[in-house]
């Protein structure tokens, strides 16, 4: 649950002069009227914030690093789960013609739901994607039923959608699950999966680093949360070093049902023409 601390009804937002104390930027943040407590939209803590940003004590507040290029990624999580046999595992379980048969239901390809790594998770009764962390590396998978349920299997570390053989030219679009991620691989993008739409945005900001890429759109489902999420990683990316655009399905919810709209790459690359690079919301 986002979290509140009593007392704390009125916020100053930071400024030039007076920048957050948690991440040294001048906009987006605010300090509590007593000075005690700061919400930072760039920076995680365990206490989410209601607005998106996340809640520090000022007084528990680490002394803050020096400005670098990108912001580093927590480490990949121990385990001794070897992702790649489990998914080799899957994989002999796997027909290509039922890959066709799930692609055929989701209106996209099979042969960019490959590129993902998909497979039929047999003892789970499900497809399984693998998901990976900032560089590249499996760190879990992600399962998905035939109805559309959504979970991943035990031990699993939530991570990107990242397809085999990207091009490396044209804008890298950042759209949420593997889904999205393919069908915005079959209009011929450059494209990464996040697990939701508030996961994975340390993941996101190293993959663009690895990957070395400037042009960057990020596809918001278009929801309430699909955007606020889209715009919290917006700002991380800017604070990061890299901005991005942000652009939403002009029919459907999200990328995927955009495309079985009939969207086409000529309409997506109008959108992405027409939509300004980021800045941070005023007032």
């Amino acid at each position: 649950m986002p979290a509140t601390f009593a007392g704390n009804s009125e916020w100053v937002r930071v400024t030039r002069h007076r920048p957050c104390p948690i991440c040294g930027k001048p906009d987006w943040c605010g300090v509590s009227a007593d000075g005690e407590v700061a919400c930072c939209m760039r920076v995680e803590s365990d206490r989410p914030a209601r607005n998106g940003g996340w809640l520090h004590r000022i007084t528990d507040a680490p002394p803050r690093p020096a400005p670098c290029l990108y912001v580093p990624p927590p480490t990949t999580p121990s385990g001794t789960t070897d992702w790649a046999a489990v998914l080799r595992r899957f994989g002999r379980d796997t027909r290509t013609a039922e890959v066709g048969r799930m692609a055929t239901a989701l209106g996209v390809s099979a042969g960019n739901l490959l590129r993902l790594g998909v497979c039929w998770a047999a003892p789970h009764r499900a497809w399984a994607f693998p998901m990976c962390d900032g560089r590249g590396k499996t760190i879990g998978v992600r399962l998905r039923a035939e109805d559309g349920k959504k979970w991943a299997v035990p031990g699993s570390h939530n991570g990107l959608f990242w397809p085999d053989d990207l091009a490396g030219s044209g804008p890298l679009l950042v759209c949420e699950g593997p889904t999205d991620t393919a069908a915005l691989l079959d209009l011929g993008y450059d494209a990464i999966g996040r697990p939701s739409c508030t996961g994975a945005v340390r993941m996101v900001i190293l993959a663009v680093h690895v990957l070395r890429r400037r042009d960057l759109v990020i596809m918001a489902d278009a929801d309430g949360p699909g955007i606020d999420g889209a715009n919290r990683l917006a700002g991380a990316l800017t604070a990061a070093g890299r901005r991005p655009k942000v652009i939403r399905p002009l029919q459907g919810k999200d990328a995927r049902a955009w495309v079985q709209a009939g969207a086409t790459r000529a309409v997506v690359d109008c959108a992405i023409a027409n939509a300004l690079y980021w800045r941070a919301p005023r007032g």
